[in-house]
């Protein structure tokens, strides 16, 4: 077997020009083309909207009812400086006699 292949020559031409070209050989292939995306974007659409419908959302069931935890020691120091109790006097203690002026 004899095989042989004729290579023909184009003319060169630019990229606009191809697409002209092929353009004019193939009428509505675009249109056609951008139509079944638009279609297919679509019916994705409409799916995922059925998806969401079809959901059932129920609220959050809590197993136990909420209890005030409470810690020791938590609240030894005030939050609000009106429950402060005044300083108590402390005896100071002045030189010469100790025994008399010791802290009880």
């Amino acid at each position: 077997m004899n095989y042989s292949f004729q290579v023909r020559r184009r003319r060169a031409m630019s990229n606009a020009e191809r697409q002209r070209e092929f353009r004019e050989r193939n009428p509505g292939y675009y249109q056609r083309l951008h139509a079944e995306r638009r279609a297919a974007v679509k019916a994705l659409a409409q799916a995922r909207a059925a998806a969401e419908a079809a959901v059932v959302r129920t609220p959050l069931a809590l197993p136990a009812p909420v209890e005030a935890i409470l810690i020791p020691g938590m609240y030894a120091i005030p939050a609000r400086p009106t429950a402060v109790r005044e300083p108590l006097p402390i005896a100071v203690p002045q030189h010469g006699d100790f025994k008399a002026n010791r802290l009880r």
